[in-house]
């Protein structure tokens, strides 16, 4: 298992889609999680994240498991910070 944190300080002034987030991870073969305050969040789950996901701070930690892991990171880091 991978964690990757991505710096979103760049899109403070956009907000940060759940569609966008859905639609990036499911490009993954890899397991992609969201790590909330105490608990960890599919981030390819629609309903799990429009009711447990509530975005704090500058930062997104993501828990990636599986073959593409380290692609998906990169993937998920270049989408998200820019």
């Amino acid at each position: 298992m991978l964690s990757k944190q991505v710096d979103i300080t760049s899109r403070s002034a956009r907000p940060l889609p759940i569609s966008y987030i859905i639609r990036i991870a499911q490009q993954c073969s890899c397991e992609v999680y969201i790590q909330e305050t105490n608990m960890r969040i599919n981030a390819k789950d629609y309903n799990q994240m429009k009711r447990d996901w509530n975005p704090q701070g500058n930062r997104l930690v993501f828990y990636l498991n599986g073959a593409d892991e380290v692609a998906a990171g990169n993937k998920l880091k270049k989408a998200l910070e820019h």
